[in-house]
C-alpha cells in the first residue's frame, strides 16, 4: 500500500510540473511584454494588406482566427486566371514586399517567409486560397 501512495504521489508531482512549464513558459513571454500578442496580430494585418490581390480577385471567405497565442488570417478568392498565372503573380507580388519563396509543398501549397512570418498561397485554376501566420504558431488554417 505504501508503494502505491508513493507512486501516486510522484505521478502528481510529474503531473503538475509537466502542466505547469508551458503555462509558465507562456506566462513569462506574456509578462516581459504584456501587448506581445496585439502587436503581432496588428503586424500580421499589415503585412496581409500589404499584399495586392490580383485585379480579378472576387473575395468568397475571409477570416481572422486569434486563439490565446495563435493568431492567423485565411481568405478564398476567385480569379480569372489558371493556377501557373496565380503561381507567377504571388511570386512576383510577394518578392516585391520582402517575401522570399521557401518551397512548394507536394500538395501545390506555395510557402513564402518573411522574419517569423509564413505566407501560404494555394493555387487552383479560377481559385486561389492565401493564409498568414507566425511560424511558431504553425498553419491552422
Amino acid at each position: 500500500m505504501k508503494i502505491f501512495r508513493k507512486f501516486q504521489i510522484m505521478f502528481t508531482i510529474f503531473l503538475i510540473i509537466g502542466f505547469s512549464i508551458p503555462l509558465f513558459s507562456f506566462l513569462g513571454e506574456y509578462i516581459a511584454n504584456p501587448s506581445i500578442y496585439q502587436d503581432r496580430k496588428e503586424n500580421m494585418k499589415i503585412e496581409y494588406e500589404n499584399v495586392e490581390l490580383p485585379k480579378t480577385a472576387k473575395e468568397i471567405d475571409k477570416k481572422t482566427y486569434s486563439k490565446i497565442t495563435q493568431i492567423w488570417i485565411s481568405a478564398q478568392y476567385e480569379v480569372d486566371m489558371k493556377k501557373e498565372q496565380i503561381e507567377k503573380y504571388y511570386q512576383e507580388e510577394l518578392s516585391k514586399h520582402g517575401w522570399m519563396y521557401e518551397k512548394t509543398t507536394k500538395d501545390g501549397e506555395m510557402n513564402f517567409k518573411k522574419n517569423d512570418l509564413l505566407f501560404i498561397v494555394v493555387p487552383k485554376d479560377n481559385k486561389v486560397s492565401t493564409g498568414i501566420y507566425y511560424r511558431g504558431d504553425g498553419p491552422n488554417f
